[in-house]
């Protein structure tokens, strides 16, 4: 998770950078000459930081809970199932761990070998203090044979855009059962319903910046509000 975090801040710092270098440029310049751009590559940045940070977020927060190192969130009213119990796997990627069970026993023998050496295989051991070495070696291997599920998770969300504020809080409770935009709101000191007709406004703009060529006089504004709002986004 930290490691997301980190990432987001130095995406957030090169958007402050641009934003300065736009700045400093501007004091010096003649209006003359046109420098807007500057700050419509920065709202694109942002934007596709805050995408980058809740891609990562939610990757690392589902190997995690898989892992049984995060809980799983409760489902929501009225289901069964929590968001990350439904979520899809390729049986081609799930057959890695099937292939684990079908073959424990050589497999174990080999874990516990490499582990203990081949004098304790041929040694006699009581139950009660196999279980543990045998419950060490399956934890071990499950929490480090994930890549398979890391890989099915991208693929998926590969597919899938965390810019609006809905579709970051369906990507959220994959991960978590907190209400998310009411936690930023308690965070940040404003209401709700105005952080994400912000954020929105803000999504809205870069993508008319990317696929429209945008050039409303409004993205200064939009963009150094989008630095003092997704800055706040929890971990």
């Amino acid at each position: 998770m930290q490691s997301a975090l980190d990432q987001f801040r130095i995406s957030i710092g090169r958007v402050r950078d641009l934003i300065a270098l736009h700045n400093s440029v501007k004091a010096q310049a003649t209006s003359a000459l046109d420098l807007s751009d500057i700050l419509r590559a920065s709202l694109v940045l942002v934007v596709s930081a805050l995408d980058y940070y809740i891609h990562e977020v939610v990757t690392l927060g589902m190997i995690e809970i898989h892992c049984h190192q995060r809980l799983e969130p409760n489902p929501p009213a009225n289901t069964s199932q929590s968001a990350f119990s439904r979520f899809q796997v390729s049986l081609s990627a799930a057959r890695q761990e099937r292939i684990m069970a079908i073959d424990v026993a050589s497999w174990l023998e080999n874990e516990i070998q490499q582990s203990y050496g081949s004098t304790f295989i041929q040694q006699s051991h009581t139950i009660s203090f196999l279980i543990p070495v045998i419950s060490s070696s399956i934890a071990n291997k499950l929490n480090n044979n994930v890549s398979w599920l890391e890989n099915e998770i991208r693929e998926t969300l590969s597919y899938k855009s965390f810019q609006q504020p809905d579709k970051i809080a369906d990507a959220i409770r994959l991960i978590s059962d907190k209400k998310l935009w009411e936690e930023v709101a308690v965070k940040i000191g404003r209401p709700t319903k105005n952080i994400k007709q912000q954020l929105s406004l803000i999504v809205d703009r870069r993508n008319k910046i990317a696929h429209e060529a945008d050039n409303a006089n409004t993205t200064k504004v939009n963009c150094i509000a989008a630095t003092n709002l997704l800055k706040f986004l929890p971990s």
